[in-house]
């Protein structure tokens, strides 16, 4: 009896490993990828223990390939123009999968990310005044203010000690305080509640690294309670801002542009629809949901790029002393920044793309297919294919030398339709970055700064030149400084 117990559950483990591997078998079709991967986990272990390796691999195979992971079929695109197919299409064939804790963490009916169609494109327009060239500014006077602080703190550290800083996690903690002086600044009572808010923000992201297992005692579930604990600190807020411009108070951070632009869309609604989308999108709650949406996505991307940011200036002292005699140009006597003069720093806004394209901060936007689809005209999409467009590939394929660090490839007259075409570091289509204004003023003002305030030496170490994902990518050692005054 037991062998034949026995029999029956190797045959039938036999049997769904035969079907899995069957349908890798029809869905891969002429596509190439790897001979064959293990049941049930595929390539899982590579792609969780060497991620950059892995990812350099399969784009080796071509600018289509597969894999299975998981049980699942991946696909991977390492072209540009296939990579905009499945950018502009996520209205109807594809939408984003991020990491498979996202949705607990993001609130997959609440995120931005998440959204598609009519109320995606509402809730966009609502937020198109936040990043209008007259909040920018506002936002840019915090962003220095931090930005200052951080180096003159930085700058303290290094006298007081002989070691070496590590600024990975230094520079995440200026990241997190800009946003939320920068998002909600003036409502943030006190010093113990931003180090509170931080320290929730920290928990929370930890989820995103996490085995998605959401029950009591596991990392998503912490983190899905940071989240929690975030929306109850922040609704308030929300409501208090509504309160400060209701009563005609100035504008003094992102909340109190968008209560402005609540009112201003309120009054300019029209129809049943408009007016319900606006309603919705108005509830303090539902802001506060959104205002944690910019959070996360003001976080992990800029950490990663300020980080290779400071590494790349010092591995290139000619590209840190032009971004230097720019500045001494523009800004003699150490003055304020302001929209004029960050648009007039043309060698650092070419600094600050290069970095982005040298090293992008997210190097893969994982999708799922939704419905069958023509990808392109020799293959087609199967519904619940996992696509995992590789944007490493084209900010490094696509250009001249792309494997060089050159800021001069943004020159005008060096700009080619790879500048335009290739360079999707801020996405494409419905999707693209409504904060990409925003995050390169952020990169241009750190340069720009970091520069006047600091001089800087780093500690090469055996892993400083490789690559890990957490998820964004940084150097291996956290980059190892040690600083000092630009006069000392």
């Amino acid at each position: 009896m037991w062998l034949e117990i026995f029999t029956l559950l190797v045959t039938v483990l036999l049997m769904v490993i035969a079907a899995e591997q069957v349908s890798f078998y029809r869905q891969k079709s002429w596509l190439p990828g790897p001979t064959s991967v293990l049941p049930f986990i595929g390539k899982i272990v590579d792609m969780v223990s060497r991620p950059f390796d892995f990812y350099e691999e399969q784009r080796r195979y071509g600018n289509l390939s597969w894999t299975g992971i998981m049980g699942r079929f991946f696909l991977f695109i390492a072209d540009t123009h296939v990579m905009r197919q499945v950018f502009s299409n996520m209205d109807d064939a594809f939408r984003l999968q991020l990491t498979l804790g996202a949705p607990v963490l993001l609130g997959k009916d609440k995120n931005i990310a998440y959204m598609n169609g009519p109320p995606h494109k509402a809730l966009r327009k609502m937020l198109l005044p936040l990043f209008t060239r007259q909040a920018l500014g506002v936002y840019l006077e915090i962003q220095e203010k931090t930005i200052r602080e951080h180096i003159d703190r930085w700058l303290a550290e290094s006298k007081d000690s002989d070691e070496f800083l590590e600024m990975r996690p230094r520079i995440r903690d200026l990241n997190v305080h800009t946003s939320y002086q920068v998002f909600v600044g003036p409502y943030i009572q006190d010093t113990a509640m931003m180090e509170c808010m931080s320290k929730l923000y920290f928990k929370m992201n930890e989820g995103f690294l996490a085995v998605p297992l959401n029950f009591p005692g596991t990392t998503l579930w912490y983190a899905a309670r940071a989240r929690l604990e975030l929306i109850r600190i922040l609704t308030p807020m929300v409501s208090a801002s509504r309160q400060h411009t209701a009563s005609g108070g100035g504008v003094r951070c992102l909340l109190d542009v968008w209560m402005q632009a609540v009112k201003v869309a309120s009054a300019a609604e029209e129809g049943e629809e408009a007016a319900k989308i606006t309603a919705k999108h108005n509830e303090d709650e539902e802001i506060a949901y959104h205002v944690l949406d910019f959070l996360f996505a003001s976080q992990d991307a800029s950490t990663s790029s300020l980080v290779w940011m400071v590494q790349l200036l010092h591995d290139h002292p000619d590209v840190r002393l032009k971004v230097q005699e720019e500045q001494r140009e523009l800004r003699p006597n150490d003055e304020p920044l302001t929209p004029d003069i960050v648009e007039k720093m043309t060698y650092a806004n070419q600094v600050v793309r290069e970095v982005l394209r040298y090293r992008p901060p997210v190097t893969m936007v994982p999708h799922v297919a939704v419905k069958d689809c023509q990808l392109t005209d020799n293959y087609k999409v199967k519904k619940g294919t996992i696509i995992i467009p590789y944007l490493w590939a084209p900010q490094h394929e696509d250009f001249a030398n792309g494997d060089s660090f050159d800021p001069d490839r943004w020159q005008p007259e060096k700009r080619t339709d790879a500048h335009s075409r290739s360079f999707l570091v801020f996405g494409a289509g419905p999707h693209v970055c409504l904060g990409q204004r925003y995050a390169m003023n952020h990169l241009t003002a750190f340069a720009a700064l970091l520069v006047t305030q600091a001089k800087w030496n780093r500690k090469v170490t055996e892993d400083g030149d490789k690559i890990i994902y957490l998820p964004t990518i940084y150097p291996k050692d956290g980059l190892l400084v040690r600083l000092a005054g630009a006069s000392a």
